[in-house]
């Protein structure tokens, strides 16, 4: 729905016209451009409510991105992109599933575990496009977002309860991002393997 802001409110009347905030219960929240940040600036007022331009993409960045084609060929060329530059930097990484939902890198590096999900496809209102499972041994202790050692960029696009752990045959750190560029996920998928092997890193 695009309101934000209490579910017992009511819902402004003219409800696809605008994207509503409640400033009584999100008093500093302005939507921002999903992808150049620009705030959203106030378009409208309604009771309980204040209506902005956008919630997403401003028109700037909607124009843009229909320049670039369809969404799924955009996101399914992106996947490819990095799927390729994990491959060309660990050999040890193969393609063991390519759906159209998502496509999975699976082998050892470093002599751990290590899988990787690139999803073209993601579930309503779930942020995880780029999912890592690397083997942390409990030996070695457990990181938190601070402890994975990440540039700030890189940190503001964790998904939500990102870091976490897993056991399956392994015991694993998954850490998940909203998005990531190609050399990104080299960068994210080094980082860890320094941070799991417990090296500090810049």
């Amino acid at each position: 729905m695009p309101y934000y802001g209490h579910r017992c409110a009511i819902v402004p009347l003219r409800l696809h016209d605008a994207w509503w905030v409640c400033p009584t219960c999100m008093p500093d929240f302005v939507p921002k451009c999903g992808i150049c940040s620009k705030p959203a600036p106030i378009v409208d007022r309604q009771p309980g409510f204040v209506g902005h331009a956008y919630g997403k993409l401003c028109p700037e960045c909607v124009t843009t991105v229909e320049a670039a084609g369809p969404w799924r060929i955009r996101r399914l060329q992106a996947v490819e992109a990095r799927r390729d530059a994990l491959l060309a930097r660990f050999p040890g990484l193969a393609v063991v599933r390519v759906a159209p939902a998502v496509t999975m890198l699976k082998g050892q590096v470093d002599g751990r575990q290590i899988e990787v999900r690139l999803r073209i496809k993601t579930r309503q209102d779930c942020y995880e496009r780029y999912v890592f499972h690397v083997q942390h041994d409990a030996a070695l202790g457990t990181l938190d977002a601070a402890g994975l050692g990440l540039a700030d960029a890189l940190r503001e696009n964790l998904a939500s309860d990102s870091p976490s752990y897993t056991q399956t045959e392994v015991r694993w750190l998954r850490v998940a991002f909203r998005h990531l560029g190609k050399l990104d996920t080299i960068t994210v998928l080094e980082r860890l393997l320094a941070r799991t092997r417990g090296v500090e890193v810049a």
